[in-house]
């Protein structure tokens, strides 16, 4: 059972991913996510891509306040804490009601969300096997 963002989840995610979405002439997307405060990680971050040849989930490094010239640009930022994301992926919280708390931030042309519903929605239907194998570590309050 693979832990909530360690690297053994998001090369699971990666495959999942991979295989729900069939190389196709696919509108881009580009979607990363940053998640402070994982136990045992600090802040992760990752990206999940879909286009014309199909998806891909990538870990990037730290976030040093530059983007790289080799990625692409991203559509859309999705930045939160641990505790939030581990709310939303369980199910425990609405992503619309963590967004109008401020638990949850986006950035970027949030429309292009709303364009790829369709795809965002296989992909949730997806990852349910592996979210239902998922374990969650819990953060340690010093």
């Amino acid at each position: 059972m693979p832990e909530f963002l360690s690297e053994i989840w998001l090369r699971e995610l990666d495959r999942v991913v991979r295989d729900a979405v069939p190389a196709s002439a696919l509108t881009p997307l580009v979607i990363e996510q940053v998640v402070s405060g994982v136990p045992g990680r600090g802040e992760v971050r990752y990206r999940l891509e879909v286009g014309d040849a199909g998806a891909s989930v990538t870990e990037l490094g730290p976030a040093d306040g530059t983007e790289s010239d080799a990625l692409p640009p991203f559509d859309v930022r999705l930045t939160t804490d641990y505790p939030t994301a581990v709310a939303i992926s369980r199910g425990r919280e609405n992503a619309q009601i963590a967004l109008s708390r401020g638990r949850l931030r986006l950035g970027g042309n949030v429309d292009a969300l709303v364009r790829r519903s369709d795809v965002l929605a296989a992909l949730d239907d997806a990852t349910a096997e592996l979210r239902a194998t998922t374990t969650y570590p819990s953060v340690s309050r010093s």
